[in-house]
C-alpha cells in the first residue's frame, strides 16, 4: 500500500541498478503500471525491454552518474516529455505485460512447442 501510495505521488521512476543481476527489473512494471516515466541504465538485461529508450523514458549508460543526473533533470524539467513517457509506459504495460496477456504469450508458446514435438513423433 505503502509503495503504491509513493508512486502515485512521483513524478517519474529511477532504476539506477547497473548490475546484470538485475535481469528484469519488475519495479520498472509497476512504474508502468502507474503511467510513469521511467530512467534506467542499459545493462543488457530486461531493463530496456522494459523500458523504450524516447518512447516510456530514458535509458543512461550503466555506472555513469552524471548520465543518470541529466536524465533526471530532463525529465524534471519538461512535464510534456514526462506526460508523454508516461502514457506510452501505461500503455506498453497493458499491451505487453497484464497477467492476461502475458497467460496468453505463455500458452502460446506451449501450444507451438506442443505442435513441433507432435510432429517429431
Amino acid at each position: 500500500t505503502d509503495k503504491m501510495a509513493l508512486m502515485a505521488l512521483a513524478h517519474g521512476f529511477v532504476f539506477p541498478s547497473h548490475l546484470r543481476s538485475e535481469a528484469f527489473g519488475v519495479s520498472l512494471l509497476e512504474a508502468a503500471m502507474c503511467g510513469l516515466p521511467m530512467i534506467s541504465c542499459d545493462i543488457g538485461t530486461g531493463t530496456s525491454f522494459v523500458n523504450i529508450h524516447n518512447e516510456t523514458g530514458l535509458v543512461v549508460p550503466p555506472a555513469d552518474p552524471d548520465a543518470l543526473a541529466a536524465a533526471m533533470n530532463r525529465l524534471a524539467g519538461d512535464m510534456d516529455l514526462s506526460k508523454s513517457f508516461g502514457a506510452a509506459a501505461r500503455n506498453r504495460f497493458v499491451s505487453q505485460f497484464t497477467a492476461a496477456r502475458m497467460a496468453k504469450a505463455y500458452v502460446e508458446v506451449y501450444q507451438r512447442l506442443s505442435a513441433q514435438n507432435a510432429k517429431s513423433w
